[in-house]
């Protein structure tokens, strides 16, 4: 009875751990199921490589990696944010391919909405030239391989095109050049046709945007299809041609005659020329061409080859703003030079010669450097027979313009005529500064324009100033000036025109003379009229009379006609005697006939005043056409006139026949009016006689 309570105190206790273990139990149960979630997360992609790390469209990329799904269309993958096509997919792996708009810049994997970056992928050129083929002996095309705006090729040597085989280049290929030789060269037959069309041209263009970056387009064949038409040439200049020497985009070279076409085609920013033709290459065709925005001409060539050029192409807006013409001979066909819109410029310091007909059309500007000119004829040959003509023949709204390239007088040689083809024409045409140098071997003097041998030409509406000599040199006593109307010969360093005395009826009364020239006068070398009559007209400037070339008065045996208002001023020992040198008496048909008018007096004088200062006139024919009628006769009879004598004004000699009126005879060394062996065959009234030497009129 007495162990009772302590029992019931172990079991009381018992019981309380019980309850307590089992709430611990549910406790913890509870606490369990409220922390435990059921669903694990999914993982996260990664990349840890992808290969290629560079490419073009189109190229497969492998991306290695973790985390991806097998199932392709829960993978999506972008390069710089244009999703790829997945073609194989593992966890581990993706294969894709480049999509066509990607760009350079990274690539991402996005799987279960979950994205991760990785490296960049770089677009590469769509096609870069393999160059260890860089030489092309068989046919080849190159095809547009890119579609839009990206290089379908680059390259960065240069491709030889050669033994007959023809590249030919499709419309829409963009090519890319970049390095020192890189470019398109043809030999050895080799052929280039590069022919797109205006709506889907091809490009040839540098890396960059700079010009310079690539050598250039080179022909040095003569394949029947060179041609580039349609095309687009630019950045190119890197270096220099061995051939040529100079820097351009396009040059047809001198191997094998080279030959090539270019049409509608535009060469721009480019380094140097646009277009470089050497000597013995030849554009068989030329056609709406645009060259622009070149660091030198638009067009260097050759003499003979400017009429390759055409009137529709575009050559402004390079630094240098002209053609630049080299020096060689037109000599095996006509060249006719086309009319464009910036001038020519005659580069050399020599003569370019002509043999055959140069045309120059209305418009054109053609521009001389110091040392240069246009002869008719063959150097070392002035007078030989020469079939070479000049026909410039401007209009009032566009005449053809001639001046070198600095301003002011004799800056460039001028224009010499040697034949007497009807086609020698200057009209409407403005020659100005010339006549730094004589011309011809045989000249003595400089001008604008020389005529020598039996030159003829036709010169009409034309301004002739400048020269660093005469305006006009006529050299020989054959040359012509066939049709010389409504000219302006002006500012000239000398006088307008140096001609000899048979060839002053040439001129005209309507041109100018007066207007700025050194020497305010015809000068005139007082060669002997004998084969035809002659007439000088009335000018605004007198005709200044030297001797014959051997220092002789001036001979007439034929009738020489003065028109009323004409000044003739005599130099010592200048005069006019009818008849013959060495023949006093024999029988002449030499008329002197010089009628002017009250208001228009003819003037015989010497250059400078006083007694003396010329020989006079003489007549020894019986003409009853001899006449001076209101003539001022003032300062002959410098010295006798005749072999057998005679000094005055006036000579009357042998059979000699003069009608005298209304005249003024004064001044003379002599006599006014003096006779020799007989000579009594004088009419004369209302005449005034002033300060002759010996008297007014000799006795017979």
């Amino acid at each position: 009875m007495h162990n009772l309570p302590t029992l019931s105190r172990i079991g009381h206790v018992l019981n309380s751990y019980l309850l307590f273990f089992i709430a611990f139990l549910l406790l913890l149960s509870c606490d369990e199921s409220e922390t435990t979630d059921p669903t694990p997360p999914e993982p996260e992609p990664t990349i840890t490589s992808i290969s290629p790390t560079s490419g073009s469209v189109g190229d497969e990329v492998t991306i290695t990696g973790t985390n991806f799904s097998s199932t392709l269309n829960e993978n999506t993958v972008t390069f710089n944010g244009a999703e790829a096509a997945v073609e194989v997919a593992s966890a581990t792996q993706l294969i894709v391919k480049v999509p066509e708009d990607a760009t350079t810049g990274p690539v991402a994997v996005t799987v279960n909405e979950k994205t991760v970056s990785g490296p960049d992928f770089t677009i590469a050129p769509a096609n870069i030239f393999d160059c260890s083929q860089n030489e092309i002996t068989e046919n080849t095309t190159w095809e547009d391989i890119v579609a839009g705006d990206d290089a379908d090729y680059i390259i960065n040597c240069a491709i030889s095109v050669k033994e007959n085989a023809l590249l030919t280049i499709e419309p829409g290929v963009i090519i890319q050049f970049e390095g020192q030789q890189s470019g398109i060269f043809t030999s050895e037959g080799g052929g280039l046709k590069a022919v797109g069309t205006s709506t889907d041209p091809i490009q040839f263009l540098g890396t960059s945007d700079n010009p310079g970056v690539w050598k250039g387009i080179y022909f040095g064949s003569n394949h029947p299809e060179n041609r580039l038409e349609h095309v687009v040439v630019k950045h190119a200049g890197r270096t220099a041609s061995s051939q040529s020497g100079e820097v351009a985009a396009v040059q047809l070279n001198r191997d094998e005659e080279s030959k090539a076409a270019i049409v509608s085609t535009t060469i721009e920013d480019n380094e140097g020329y646009g277009l470089f033709v050497t000597d013995e290459s030849v554009l068989s065709e030329f056609a709406e061409n645009t060259i622009t925005g070149n660091t030198q001409a638009p067009v260097g060539l050759y003499f003979n080859q400017l009429g390759s050029l055409d009137s529709d192409s575009d050559y402004q807006g390079n630094d240098d703003e002209y053609i630049e013409v080299r020096e060689n001979e037109i000599e095996d066909e006509e060249v006719t030079i086309p009319m464009v819109n910036v001038p020519y410029r005659f580069v050399e310091s020599t003569r370019y010669d002509i043999t055959q007909l140069l045309t120059i059309s209305a418009g054109n500007t053609l521009e001389f450097v110091s040392g240069s000119g246009l002869r008719l004829g063959s150097p070392g040959t002035d007078c030989g027979e020469t079939t070479g003509a000049l026909n410039a023949t401007g209009t009032v709204e566009e005449p053809i313009v001639f001046r070198g390239i600095n301003e002011g007088r004799g800056s460039w040689l001028g224009i010499g005529f040697n034949s007497s083809s009807p086609n020698n024409k200057l009209i409407y045409c403005e020659i100005s500064g010339g006549g730094s140098a004589d011309f011809y071997n045989a000249s003595d003097f400089a001008a604008n324009v020389t005529l020598q041998c039996e030159s003829k030409v036709t010169i009409q509406n034309s301004t002739i100033s400048e020269s660093g000599g005469y305006g006009i040199y006529i050299l020989d006593e054959d040359a012509q000036l066939d049709q010389f109307t409504a000219n302006t010969i002006s500012n000239n360093e000398l006088s307008p025109i140096w001609l000899h005395f048979p060839q002053v009826d040439q001129l005209d009364a309507a041109s100018v003379y007066a207007e700025g020239n050194g020497q305010m006068y015809i000068e005139v070398e007082g060669d002997g009229v004998e084969d035809t009559d002659l007439t000088v007209k009335k000018l605004e400037v007198p005709y200044r009379i030297s001797p014959d070339g051997l220092g002789r008065e001036t001979f007439v045996g034929r009738v020489l006609t003065i028109e009323p208002g004409v000044v003739m001023e005599f130099e010592t020992s200048a005069g006019i005697i009818l008849g013959s040198p060495g023949t006093d008496c024999g029988v002449t048909s030499g008329v002197f006939n010089a009628v002017g008018t009250a208001e228009e007096p003819i003037v015989l004088k010497g250059v400078t005043e006083g007694q003396g200062t010329w020989v006079g006139v003489g007549i020894n024919s019986s003409s009853d056409q001899n006449k001076l009628i209101y003539c001022t006769l003032s300062g002959g009879g410098s010295s006798q006139l005749y072999n057998a004598g005679g000094q005055g004004n006036l000579v009357i000699h042998c059979e000699g026949r003069a009608e005298v009126s209304n005249s003024t005879i004064s001044d003379s060394g002599g006599w006014g009016i003096d006779f020799v062996q007989g000579g009594n065959s004088l009419t004369e009234s209302d005449n005034t006689f002033s300060n002759n030497a010996d008297g007014d009129i000799a006795e017979n």
